[in-house]
């Protein structure tokens, strides 16, 4: 039995005292849209040699035969690939950094992060009529020297984009400085 004070991450990377506050994923339009493509075409691939009656045909050469299961297979790996591969593309957003994990295939990910408190603008954008129509765009995190993060194909970039900024105001521990203080850290630097 673990020791219940014991610090257990629950990602790769995890800081100690760091607490997950989003996990996102793309849009469930970017593999719904491969799915319905891939079951289609299996659909069609049965359908259609059934209605031609080239069943008979298809199934009386081994080399046919071969084929015509290579083809039903592939679409259905097609299928697999297109979901393990959104299925482990996330973002993951933490009371300490954004971090972005972008799996490139079953054996290849990139992995990049920015902290909350560096963080200087944020902004998003929704450009097309699906995404318009299904809510999904892009949320761009800029920071001081450390980059950007683009948070691309996101659902409700709006909402993400203030639960972020909250989230950073919330990892800054500087607190806004007044138009006076200003002025005066101005007058003593003159000085």
């Amino acid at each position: 039995m673990a020791n219940p004070e014991e610090f257990v991450p629950e990602f790769i990377g995890q800081r100690e005292g760091e607490k997950i506050e989003l996990v996102l994923f793309h849009h469930w339009y970017f593999v719904a849209l491969p799915i319905i493509q891939a079951i289609t075409i299996i659909l069609l691939s049965l359908i259609i040699p059934i209605s031609l009656h080239w069943m008979k045909w298809i199934f009386s050469y081994g080399l046919t035969t071969l084929l015509y299961y290579t083809w039903l297979v592939f679409w259905i790996g097609f299928m697999l690939y297109r979901y393990i591969n959104w299925y482990r593309d996330r973002f993951i957003i933490t009371s300490e950094r954004i971090i972005d994990v972008d799996q490139r295939g079953l054996f290849s990910r990139k992995v990049s992060e920015l902290e909350l408190d560096k963080v200087q603008n944020i902004t998003h954008a929704v450009t097309g009529i699906a995404a318009t129509m299904f809510n999904f765009g892009t949320i761009v995190v800029q920071s001081a020297g450390a980059g950007e993060i683009a948070l691309k194909q996101v659902g409700d970039p709006a909402g993400l984009q203030e639960e972020i900024t909250r989230l950073v105001k919330a990892a800054s521990n500087d607190k806004p400085v007044t138009a006076n203080e200003l002025i005066d850290f101005i007058k003593q630097k003159r000085e």
